[in-house]
């Protein structure tokens, strides 16, 4: 009767071995599957941190070009007032002349 108790509890035990071999293989994989979520959400981090630098230069880019269009719009009137006192100098010049 022992014998059979003893066997009953070896048998328990060796299930319950597998069992956590089972668990150990488990943990390792969730383990792994963790790490390997740290890396890309550190790499989508990093992807993050290009994109706002690149965001912030376009900003940049952008506001010069628009002071740039700015300063050419005044250049231009400049120009064609010069254009129409020149002509009307000339004008005037030939008309007295």
């Amino acid at each position: 009767m022992s014998e059979q108790r003893f066997d009953r509890i070896e048998s328990t035990l060796e299930n319950l071995i597998v069992k956590m071999d089972k668990l150990s293989e488990l943990m390792s994989s969730v383990i792994r599957m963790e790490e390997k979520q740290i890396a890309v959400q550190a790499r989508l981090d990093n992807i993050d941190n290009r994109i706002n630098i690149h965001g912030i230069t376009l900003d940049d880019h952008s506001i010069k070009i628009a002071t740039a269009t700015k300063a050419s719009g005044t250049n231009e009137w400049f120009i064609r007032i010069l254009i129409v006192a020149i002509v009307s100098s000339v004008a005037i010049i030939i008309r007295n002349g």
